[in-house]
């Protein structure tokens, strides 16, 4: 195994861990909390929109962080964050506790030790089938997805919900040791290049800059290609949040009963993990550009689907190949973004996306949530999500034609 590989092993367990600890164990804690706090359903379910606020604020500090210092510190700065986070959590008292803790800490954690870091890390490790890099890398936040919540369940049994806390700082002590042997933030430190790059290679951006610097946090917002990328991107979240948070609630419009109407998020969630895999494979066989176009159409057809059928056996079949094309977008947004801006600006322009795209994810369960309300029905809501759709592909067309108009601007000096 290359050392490149190696390192996609170890993003893979900083993700499962990050996304381990903060997001998936949050639905068994609500009945705990509720309980023990007095608050009601809704109030603890707050710890994931506190997690998503904090880190709207301190990503872009992340990422800034992560293009000028040791990559390996900033990820064993998040684990131990996040250690003493839940820790304190399993000596809370108040649930106003809880979600200080839940906010700015695990806002740090889940973008130091996981998502932001460890796509800095597959962006300065490969060149060549970096969207695939990126893919297995991300699989760890699926099967997160799949083995959390029944551990955690497991525990809580018992333990309590304070044991499953301490279950998870210890989980994120654990990683550490991992981290500080195997994490190197760029292959030149270790007298390597990426992979699938030659020595005459210039490893930068088509956009931005090149290798020889990090962009500004004015230059990157400056940037059209990365407005271009956020909204591509952004679109397609405001849906896929809308489809995945009132999923439950559409099935049982159709006369599927709950517990069988679960199994359409299983069916994503299922589809998503493959997803990242297959169009990081994609990524490098049809482009960027065109394993993301391959995506839309596919989700698309699904939402079209929606609409259509209302079998159980056929929603099932629609939502896993839904899946499959929105766990493509992930790897997919981290190598475009990587390509605009270059490897030394990519950790910093990450950083900033996360506040630019949150409005979208939020906005997709409030708009289907009020169009159910007033209408009765979730047909609207994914017609006005199909049209989103659209517009990604509006979006993702200009960024086409910018990195082509950009890449042959850089091959005059070559030709000449």
């Amino acid at each position: 195994m290359s050392r490149g590989w190696i390192i996609v092993a170890v993003a893979f367990v900083a993700n499962f861990v990050a996304l381990g600890a903060v997001i998936q164990p949050v639905p068994v804690f609500i009945l705990p909390f509720t309980e023990e706090f007095g608050v009601g359903r809704a109030e603890a379910a707050l710890p994931t929109v506190a997690t998503m606020a904090g880190g709207a604020v301190v990503m872009p500090l992340v990422g800034r962080a992560l293009a000028t210092l040791p990559i390996r510190n900033i990820m064993i700065a998040g684990a131990l964050v996040l250690a003493a986070a839940f820790y304190g959590m399993s000596l809370a008292t108040e649930f106003w506790q809880i979600l200080v803790l839940f906010s700015l800490p695990c806002g740090f954690g889940m973008g130091a030790l996981g998502v932001v870091a460890t796509n800095t890390l597959i962006v300065n490790w490969f060149e060549k089938d970096r969207a695939l890099a990126l893919g297995v890398a991300m699989m760890g936040m699926s099967v997160a997805g799949v083995a959390m919540v029944p551990l955690s369940s497991f525990v809580l049994e018992l333990a309590g919900w304070r044991g499953v806390c301490r279950m998870l700082a210890t989980m994120n002590l654990a990683v550490i040791p991992l981290l500080a042997i195997a994490v190197v933030s760029r292959p030149e430190e270790v007298g390597l290049r990426p992979d699938g790059a030659s020595e005459g290679d210039d490893v930068g951006a088509v956009g931005v800059q090149g290798e020889a610097g990090v962009a500004t946090s004015r230059d990157l917002l400056t940037n059209p290609s990365m407005w271009l990328i956020a909204a591509a991107c952004g679109l397609v979240f405001f849906g896929s949040m809308g489809i995945m948070n009132h999923g439950i609630a559409f099935a049982h419009d159709r006369g599927i009963d709950p517990l069988r109407a679960s199994g359409l998020l299983s069916a994503i969630a299922f589809g998503a993990g493959v997803g990242k895999l297959a169009f990081g494979w994609l990524g490098g066989r049809l482009g960027e550009h065109g394993a993301f176009a391959l995506s839309l159409v596919m989700q698309i057809a699904c939402l079209a689907g929606y609409l259509a059928l209302s079998s159980y056996a056929s929603l099932i079949a629609v939502s896993l190949v839904y899946g499959l094309g929105l766990g493509g977008i992930s790897p997919l947004q981290v190598a475009l973004l990587a390509r605009s801006v270059g490897a030394r600006s990519f950790a910093p322009a990450q950083g900033l996306m996360g506040p630019i795209q949150i409005p979208f994810q939020i906005a997709g369960p409030l708009l289907a949530g009020a169009i159910s309300d007033s209408r009765g029905s979730y047909d609207l809501a994914i017609v006005i999500f199909m049209a989103a759709m659209i517009l990604s592909a509006a979006a993702l067309g200009a960024l086409y034609l910018r990195d082509g108009r950009a890449a042959a601007i850089a091959d005059e000096p070559a030709a000449a």
